[in-house]
């Protein structure tokens, strides 16, 4: 049986979808730099070490998902190494490998320097970094879409909007569920044609800053919404005094170089 290769495994995300894969019967490789807080088996590889990636991909693979980064904000050595070299070794390994598609985390961070007097943002918006981790996500997107146009690698894009429990209504209106986001990693992996495509990860929330409805050509609707949770309302108006609501991406466009 051919295994779907889940980089991040340990992480918060790549944990769910460990679970969500199991409970599917879906055979999983999973890798990590570090071993899971659960138990989990977990195959310790540092993506950015090339012959590492290699080794994951003989392993009978048939699919990536790629959620292994750094998560947030770092300096460019960080960022370089966990982000932008480890792309593009799961995407050269790949295709070395013959593997054919490949679903990548991005992050809405990609256009976080949009005011937010400019939402909601239309699917073809230009790409507005608003950090060295969101330039890192344009890479990998740029990437998705040259191994597809010139390889055929199929790539869907996956731009993560608040994986984490919501803490304010801001939040709460750019929460993702985490079974919307498996399922819509899922609906990648299983699409007869996939082509090259980008989808907002996002749930159904009100006031939503980008489309939730961006996946219906795959199959795919969010079935959860932040109200559900009964805590931060996204129907709340934003403080204007707050600069973490003047852009879309919040304190991530606020933030100074990290290398200063």
């Amino acid at each position: 049986m051919s295994n779907i290769l889940l980089t991040g495994a340990s992480g918060l995300l790549g944990t769910h979808m460990r679970r969500w894969f199991a409970a599917r019967g879906r055979s999983v490789v999973a890798t990590d730099i570090r071993t899971s807080a659960d138990g989990g088996d977990i195959v310790l590889a540092d993506l950015s070490d090339r012959s590492a990636v290699d080794a994951l991909m003989q392993r009978d693979i048939s699919a990536v998902v790629h959620l292994g980064a750094h998560a947030t904000e770092a300096g460019w050595r960080t960022i370089l190494d966990a982000n932008i070299v480890a792309a593009y070794n799961i995407f050269e390994a790949a295709r070395q490998a013959g593997v054919r598609r490949l679903i990548y985390a991005s992050s809405y961070h990609v256009v976080g320097m949009y005011p937010a007097g400019d939402l909601p943002l239309g699917p073809d918006a230009a790409v507005r970094p608003d950090s060295l981790y969101g330039v890192s996500k344009v890479f990998g997107e740029a990437l998705g879409r040259l191994y597809f146009d010139k390889f055929g690698i199929e790539c869907l894009a996956i731009r993560i909007c608040t994986a984490g429990d919501p803490g304010t209504p801001r939040e709460a209106r750019l929460w993702c569920n985490r079974d919307d986001l498996a399922g819509l990693i899922e609906a990648g992996l299983d699409a007869p044609e996939l082509g090259y495509r980008m989808v907002y990860g996002i749930s159904a929330n009100p006031n939503a800053p980008v489309p939730v409805e961006n996946g219906a050509n795959l199959g795919w609707r969010p079935t959860h919404a932040s109200p559900e949770l009964g805590t931060h309302d996204p129907h709340a108006e934003l403080d204007p005094a707050d600069p973490r609501h003047k852009l879309l991406g919040g304190a991530f466009a606020l933030w100074g170089h990290p290398d200063d």
